[in-house]
């Protein structure tokens, strides 16, 4: 069984549990049941989740659900949302200078993940592959950064994890 440390939750891992139906969906949910029972922050995701979650509902004029997400996009037992602050910012524009096919979102969600000592980013973004290592300008920040290895959440990776939470 794979061991997990802190794990940065991307924007696409709330809609697939809150607004899409599946297996995965049934396991991300399952994962936060089980994580909201424990005391640990064992996921980080930045205050730029919250923006991106809301967009569809506040066109749908959708209260109940931008209150739903409010109300879940903040600081817990189990989450670590971090705002985007200006390091966070200037790390995302060093690391879209070494790779210019990285969106601005994404380097925001990357940075923050680093500056949040995550060893894991759980995405089903496909601009985001492999792994991304924390370099010199990650460090100036924060020293204690390291690499951050993609997760996709397919069924084995979401089996995995579920598992490792309940050990």
């Amino acid at each position: 069984m794979e061991t997990f440390g802190k794990i940065y939750l991307d924007t696409n891992l709330f809609i697939m549990a809150f607004e899409n139906r599946g297996r995965e969906s049934g396991l991300i949910s399952d994962i936060f049941a089980a994580v909201a029972m424990s005391s640990a922050q064992v996921f980080a995701t930045s205050e730029l989740t919250l923006s991106e979650l809301i967009v569809k509902p506040l066109r749908a004029k959708d209260e109940g659900a931008v209150a739903q997400y409010g109300a879940l996009i903040r600081s817990s037992a189990w989450l670590d949302v971090r705002q985007v602050v200006r390091d966070v910012l200037v790390v995302a524009a060093m690391l879209r200078t070494e790779n210019s096919a990285v969106k601005l979102p994404d380097a925001i969600h990357l940075s923050t993940a680093f500056a949040a000592g995550c060893s894991h980013i759980l995405t089903d973004d496909r601009g985001l592959k492999g792994e991304y290592v924390a370099g010199p300008h990650v460090a100036r920040s924060w020293p204690d950064a390291r690499a951050l290895v993609v997760l996709r959440p397919d069924e084995p990776t979401l089996t995995s994890l579920l598992q490792s939470l309940a050990a």
